[in-house]
């Protein structure tokens, strides 16, 4: 009796989710390989037993061979049971990192996060009510995230998932052509609620950023990503990519900050060059080398008369210009 339930638990183990299924002989010989030699009908007789509402087990005999597979909605076994600590990491998981994931990997772990809701729902532990005292709040202005067609959402992650080609049909957004290309999909980069896939394009140079909501169609192709060979995602980002770069050379950045702003900075600093010095008028001089975007104007820009920009002598120019064009349109 103990070798038929072990035999058949083991079984159970190796039957996967819909939409993929295994055969009975495939059980069988996944059985013999673990020291439990049986029957393809001993299987047969066994699965049928165990099927329906107990353990949500379904045949596929639409077509030859026939398989067997978990129900997709069926409820995850866990022996031992699922603990508290575990059940809020999975919710953790689900909260914070779910737009991360590929869709396909979301599904799978549906599970395993339905469960996970189950045990907190039916635990008195102080776990239960963890995920709803934190919270993650972007710097800056909340903007509402653009719509992203989830078919189209889902053939990208599988592409980049699976290191595939993708044919896409895209919106430029400086001129609002539609365009046909071929992409070699790289990664993908969350940035104030706009998702960017990181790709380089047949018979085009350079790595660029296409965000997925102006993608009009997508669909994978079976040939292989062509992937540069120093590429690395960490450094692209870190180099300033996505902060619209406007040269390869960093700034010697100067700035004279008011001491509130200033105290900010110290605390979360603009590089690790930054430098902070007192000066006479009461002022905190802030030196350091950054990389030269559009998004450090913007930064500039926002901080208003919080901040005089002392150097480099362009880019006092630039802030004073768009400072000036800014006051004019507000006479008198």
């Amino acid at each position: 009796m103990t070798d038929t339930l072990l035999r058949q638990w083991l079984m159970l183990r190796h039957i996967p989710r819909y939409p993929r299924k295994i055969t009975a002989q495939a059980l069988r010989d996944r059985l013999a390989d673990q020291g439990y030699p049986t029957t393809e009908r001993t299987v047969q007789r066994d699965l049928l037993r165990l099927s329906g509402e107990l353990f949500g087990l379904s045949l596929d005999d639409r077509s030859r061979p026939h398989g067997w597979s978990w129900d997709r909605d069926a409820i995850q076994l866990d022996i031992p049971g699922m603990e508290p600590q575990t059940a809020l990491a999975f919710k953790l998981a689900e909260h914070f990192s779910g737009q991360l994931m590929a869709p396909a990997t979301l599904n799978a772990l549906e599970p395993y996060l339905q469960r996970a809701a189950d045990v907190l729902a039916d635990t008195a532990s102080p776990v239960r009510t963890w995920p709803d005292k934190i919270h993650v709040v972007p710097r800056g202005q909340t903007l509402i995230a653009p719509n992203i067609d989830p078919d189209i959402l889902e053939t990208v992650y599988a592409a980049l998932f699976n290191d595939r080609q993708l044919d896409a049909r895209y919106q430029r957004r400086y001129d609002g052509a539609v365009r046909d290309y071929r992409l070699h999909p790289l990664g993908i980069v969350f940035r104030d609620g706009v998702v960017y896939l990181i790709c380089t394009r047949t018979g085009r140079d350079g790595v660029v950023q296409m965000a997925l909501h102006r993608m009009q169609s997508a669909s994978a192709c079976a040939e292989a990503v062509e992937r540069p060979a120093d590429f690395d995602l960490m450094a692209y980002v870190r180099a300033g990519a996505l902060d619209f770069q406007l040269s390869a050379e960093p700034l010697a950045l100067e700035l004279l900050l008011e001491p509130a702003t200033a105290v900010h900075l110290e605390e979360t600093p603009l590089s690790e060059t930054q430098q902070l010095e007192d000066t006479d008028d009461g002022r905190i001089r802030l030196t350091a080398r950054v990389a030269d975007t559009a998004q450090l104007r913007w930064w500039l820009l926002g901080l208003g008369d919080q901040v005089e920009v002392n150097g480099p002598p362009a880019l006092r120019g630039d802030i004073a210009d768009r400072l000036a064009r800014a006051l004019s349109r507000y006479p008198g």
